[in-house]
């Protein structure tokens, strides 16, 4: 049975509303920050509920929880497998969800439109369902946002008193369609440079849906170093400030991912990193991608999942000087 962070069903009332967290309309919040903390309060408040008897605010607010993990899985494209990421079996689990949309209609027809689609027309990428609206620095002119009945993202960008004309084209995360809305936006307010950066965030945001899809698998076969220098290459070939943005966190979390194994294989970074052919950059680098493990611990781990992470990290060394013969 998985332990609690020590945190009581008090606070986590108070400070583990999604609302406080999440933030699914603007894509340049860490998608990273977001997930870890939404995964690390709905197990430690599942530990809470397994350990006895608990307000009832806390169960809904563990079923809550158990709908946004869905929703954020097809808000960001990850995949999520409830007892993977929550250790809670993926019946049981769906239990938690639909005893949530019981008690809200929006949530209840977005989950519709993801499952069955009871509410929608079935599969007719003509039927919308609209999920928000955005208002930029012409007031004349908003962009909607919504989901088809095929269940691809859409926009829409209209003028007042007018009747919304939906782009044609689907994207299959939110993201994706939130940074074309943005270049067509740009587009027609004749600002050229704001259409070259978000189409060039687009096409990297592409390449970064890639490692978020892969965000809570556990058995990556790949060595970790290699999907360090992965990243590390398509950071460097990054031209947009978001695309940017999202290798950065892409990277430390790669860091992450080397200093944590180095930990497990009771190995320093600098020979973790040497067991991959690449010693030379290892001594080079090993206290860079410690740093940057550091922040990936700093920005995207949630606060009450920390202090066990900055445990495991001060523990990790970075190389030991070799000595001559």
């Amino acid at each position: 049975m998985p332990e609690t962070t020590g945190c009581s069903p008090d606070w986590h009332l108070e400070h583990s509303r999604p609302a406080l967290f999440l933030d699914y309309f603007n894509p340049r919040t860490s998608f990273a920050a977001q997930a870890n903390t939404l995964a690390t309060r709905f197990r430690d408040i599942q530990a809470l509920c397994n350990e006895g008897e608990n307000p009832p605010e806390l169960t809904r607010l563990r079923n809550e929880l158990a709908f946004h993990l869905v929703k954020m899985s097809r808000w960001w494209g990850f995949d999520f497998c409830p007892r993977g990421v929550t250790d809670v079996r993926n019946p049981l689990f769906m239990t938690y969800v639909k005893a949530h949309i019981e008690h809200s209609i929006e949530d209840e027809s977005l989950f519709d439109l993801l499952t069955v689609q009871r509410h929608m027309h079935a599969g007719d990428a003509g039927h919308l369902l609209v999920l928000g609206q955005e208002t930029g620095a012409d007031p004349e002119l908003s962009v909607l946002f919504g989901i088809d009945g095929q269940r691809g993202f859409r926009f829409a960008i209209g003028s007042t008193g007018l009747a919304p004309l939906w782009n044609g084209q689907t994207y299959p995360d939110f993201a994706s369609m939130w940074l074309s809305a943005r270049a067509v936006h740009a587009l027609i307010a004749d600002s050229h440079a704001n259409v070259q950066e978000y189409e060039s965030a687009h096409q990297e945001h592409i390449w970064a849906r890639a490692w978020h899809r892969r965000h809570f698998h556990r058995h990556i076969t790949r060595p970790a170093v290699d999907m360090y220098a992965q990243a590390m290459s398509q950071l460097d070939s990054c031209q947009s400030i978001f695309g940017r943005a999202e290798f950065e966190t892409i990277v430390n979390r790669a860091a992450f991912h080397i200093a944590r194994t180095a930990f497990d294989h009771n190995m320093t970074i600098a020979d973790m990193i040497g067991t991959g052919g690449l010693r030379d950059m290892g001594l080079r680098h090993a206290n860079t991608i410690k740093r940057r493990a550091r922040t990936y611990i700093t920005t995207c781990i949630d606060p009450i999942a920390r202090p066990e992470m900055d445990i495991l990290l001060d523990r990790v060394i970075s190389y030991l000087p070799r000595r001559c013969t």
